[in-house]
């Protein structure tokens, strides 16, 4: 089973694979590498599906863009400074410290 399931992986069949990782798995319980194949297969067909169908990630969501939302926003314009006496230099003070 770990021999045909690394053939799978290694071709990309990640669902293919992953069943026989599973069969590896449950033969040997004890098995470090057939439990590692079968947790990276479990994740890339989980990965192949979503790309599949991307409802599966958000389901009933809208993948339509509102109009201007790929605008970039408008610049506001800079604040006024502070009037310290110094040009470019604002007058920082704490009004309640709050200790954190």
């Amino acid at each position: 089973m770990l021999r045909f399931g690394k053939e799978a992986y290694a071709r990309g069949k990640y669902l293919d694979a992953k069943e026989y990782f599973r069969k590896a798995v449950k033969a040997d319980p004890t098995s470090l590498t057939a439990w590692r194949y079968y947790d990276q297969t479990v994740i890339f067909g989980l990965a192949e599906k979503v790309e599949k169908n991307a409802n599966l990630v958000l389901p009933d969501v809208s993948t339509r863009q509102e109009p201007g939302v790929g605008l970039p926003p408008a610049v506001s314009p800079a604040p006024p400074e502070a009037a310290t006496g110094k040009p470019g230099v604002s007058e920082f003070k704490i009004v309640e410290d709050e200790g954190c």
